[in-house]
């Protein structure tokens, strides 16, 4: 029995896996040509929807660097840590992002961990921040999502009025639920397991008195976690633009603005489940479902296909963009100390 629980979980996931390429391989009706001919060819919807998507890209960064700088705000008076700064931030974030795509589905987390520590960002406003901004988004996402079901009549208006109720609640209880969960973390940061990896990989980075010297005291206030969660849910709506600029790009039928928002959001979602990374599979699966009810399944998989490059595109022009500011920006430098 023993032996079953330790191997019936990644037997399932290899299984869910071979489903997924099977899939992919099986109903993608692109080809390498045929998506360097439509590279060629798309209009310029389509490339400024990569460019809508890449800014949108570039706010969930900046949320970001706000709440690591909130969270970490107590130390920084102390001069336990320096304030991250915004360009920096940028920066790391985006060099960091591409980890998302190696298997384990954490080392984007890893990577920003080590460039901020690097820079004298407080471990512990990292780690808080990694929490704070998973709660977030998760949140902003499912708003999003809910609104989608019931447009679609799966889920009730019902749904809409209980996740006000749960929000109202988290806002007025938000401190008493804060302090418990940080008594939470106080008793895993015990754990000698967790202290040994903490340790280890300060150490690799040259820091190794970080773990030791890290508080437990970073967080966000009310006030400032339902203002980041509101910074989330304009984010997730420049997003909805760029996905709805893309598929009308297409020319093969047009999708309401919310809807295309909640769509995106929900496969989003839901691709957090794929034991593949970047929710590959997951989330193109979703895509092609809930497009094809508006634009037909044909239609659906092609701009599914092509959705996941306009990610990538998208990510790789935030990093060229963020490249070319820092480098300009110590050439000025360089130029005002001579």
């Amino acid at each position: 029995m023993a032996v079953m629980r330790r191997v019936a979980p990644p037997v399932l996931k290899l299984a869910l896996v071979g489903i997924i390429v099977f899939f992919v391989v099986r109903n993608v009706p692109l080809k390498l040509a045929d998506i360097e001919s439509f590279l060629v060819h798309a209009n310029v919807q389509f490339y400024s929807s990569m460019l809508v998507f890449a800014f949108f890209l570039m706010l969930q960064a900046a949320i970001w660097v706000l709440i690591v700088n909130a969270a970490g705000a107590e130390a920084v008076k102390r001069q336990a840590g320096v304030k991250l700064r915004l360009l920096d931030g940028l920066r790391m974030f985006i060099d960091s992002q591409f980890a998302k795509y190696l298997p384990g589905g954490f080392w984007n987390y890893a990577g920003r961990v080590v460039l901020a520590t690097r820079a004298g960002v407080p471990l512990d406003a990292q780690l808080a921040s990694i929490v704070y901004e998973n709660i977030l988004l998760v949140s902003a996402a499912l708003s999003y999502a809910l609104i989608l079901l019931v447009s679609l009549n799966i889920a009730p208006l019902v749904c809409i009025a209980a996740v006000l109720a749960v929000f109202a609640l988290a806002y007025f209880y938000y401190d008493k639920g804060t302090a418990r969960i940080r008594t939470l973390f106080v008793r895993a940061s015990r754990w000698k397991a967790l202290q040994r990896i903490v340790g280890k990989l300060m150490a690799s980075i040259g820091n190794g008195n970080a773990a030791a010297e890290s508080g437990l005291d970073a967080g966000l206030t009310r006030n400032q976690f339902f203002g980041y969660l509101v910074c989330f849910l304009g984010s997730h709506f420049v997003m909805g633009i760029a996905f709805w600029m893309l598929t009308n790009s297409f020319g093969r039928g047009d999708i309401g603005l919310l809807y295309a928002a909640g769509t995106f959001a929900t496969s989003w979602l839901l691709g957090l489940f794929s034991p593949l990374p970047g929710g590959l599979g997951v989330r193109e699966g979703f895509l092609v479902y809930f497009l094809s009810l508006k634009l037909g399944t044909e239609t659906a998989i092609y701009i599914s296909v092509i959705a996941r490059l306009w990610n990538m595109m998208a990510e790789i022009m935030f990093w060229a963009i963020v490249r070319a500011v820092s480098y300009s920006a110590r050439r000025v430098k360089s130029y005002d100390e001579t």
